[in-house]
């Protein structure tokens, strides 16, 4: 799944209320999990690439993946844990 479209997943959870939340906790926790491993496919394509404008973009995608994820954890653990 391409990085933006993670992103913008995330972002509808993120302004979830907290009833509804809980009851996307599943559904989250599965779109974190893909958030990680698209994570680890961009480090994978960043060691292998040498060309200078593509490791940029690809260093970009990472850090904007790795934030929202970041986020996405908190929040997850927020809910699980009735905070």
């Amino acid at each position: 799944m391409a990085t933006d479209r993670l992103v913008e997943k995330f972002k509808h959870f993120i302004d979830l209320g907290k009833r509804k939340q809980r009851k996307k906790l599943d559904k989250m926790r599965r779109l974190l999990k893909k958030m990680r491993e698209r994570e680890r496919e961009l480090k994978k394509e960043l060691s292998a690439e040498r060309r200078e404008n593509k490791r940029k973009r690809i260093k970009r995608d990472l850090k904007v993946l790795h934030a929202q994820r970041t986020k996405g954890v908190k929040l997850y653990r927020k809910i699980r844990d009735g905070d």
